[in-house]
């Protein structure tokens, strides 16, 4: 292998760790986007699908490592804690902060009118991958708003999630959080995996696949999933029990229901993320549904279909 081989092997590697660390663990489409990033370079195909192949298995070997929430998931879950008080928050948010500022107004909810917002951009992503922390570009939506509250509520709601923040006051400056990125990725098999999860994103047009599951990756993808209406996730336990969820707008609610098949109805109500990762939690690892713990559930009768 010549220098220019090792090195370009080196860059496809990094490229392939990037899209592991960001959560995606379809083979596939790491190779069709790696092939696109490199799109001027002379690299086969079967080269790109063995290096992929060879990360996603080192990835799921360092995963088995993991315990508690992660840094990225702890961030996810600050960002929805943001959603829910009135703060458009995004994660790894489109290529660069230009963008972001351009972008991030049409991320409010239809009928709603958050005081502010926050996000960290594709390229914060890529450094917090590296080890670097991310940066947290945020504003008010008003011309009169106070920027500064907004900082502070967000360093307020990071704080509260495990995480550090460093921001001394200036508004021109944007709140660093050290953090390394990763992301739990799917379960290689179904055996042995305590749920079976479909989840989707119109936001970022997800796929709506049925993947297995531990507790822990897949209460990463609760977090992680925007408030927009119609978002959902459905979980599936060893047994066939279901709980399944979905963000409502006007204002952004999370309803989460359980099946009754027999009954041709669902039995629901509105819950924060927190109560839905214990719903979920229980539900990996006893195999039965508490959603009726939280309080008295609401019966929606089909043909008010259940998510599809």
């Amino acid at each position: 292998m010549t220098e220019e081989e090792a090195e370009l092997r080196e860059q496809l590697e990094e490229n392939v760790r990037s899209a592991l660390a960001r959560g995606e663990s379809d083979i596939d489409q790491i190779v069709e986007e790696a092939v696109e990033y490199f799109d001027d370079e002379e690299l086969s195909e079967n080269l790109v699908r063995e290096v992929a192949a060879a990360g996603l298995a080192s990835y799921r070997v360092e995963q088995r490592g993991w315990t508690g929430m992660l840094d990225a998931e702890r961030l996810l879950a600050a960002f929805r804690d943001l959603d829910a008080a009135g703060i458009v928050a995004r994660a790894d948010f489109t290529c660069c902060q230009t963008c972001g500022f351009t972008e991030i107004g049409a991320e409010r909810p239809a009928g709603e009118e958050p005081r502010g917002f926050v996000f960290c951009h594709g390229q914060d992503v890529d450094g917090a991958i590296e080890g670097h922390g991310v940066y947290l570009a945020f504003g008010t939506f008003q011309e009169d708003g106070d920027v500064v509250a907004i900082a502070e509520q967000v360093i307020v709601a990071l704080h509260r999630r495990g995480l550090a923040a460093k921001w001394y006051g200036n508004v021109n400056k944007r709140i660093h959080v050290p953090l390394t990125w990763r992301r739990r990725l799917p379960a290689a098999e179904a055996e042995g995996a305590p749920l079976r999860v479909r989840h989707y994103d119109r936001t970022r047009n997800t796929p709506d696949e049925d993947l297995p599951m531990d507790f822990e990756t897949c209460r990463g993808l609760l977090y992680d999933l925007v408030p927009a209406d119609g978002n959902f996730i459905v979980c599936e336990s060893r047994s066939g029990a279901v709980v399944q969820g979905a963000w409502e707008s006007g204002p952004a609610r999370f309803w989460m229901e359980t099946l009754d098949q027999e009954a041709e109805c669902s039995y629901g109500r509105h819950v924060t993320l927190d109560e839905a990762a214990e719903v979920i939690r229980v539900l990996a690892e006893e195999d039965r549904v508490t959603l009726a713990d939280l309080g008295e559930l609401e019966t929606v009768a089909w043909p008010a279909a259940p998510i599809p």
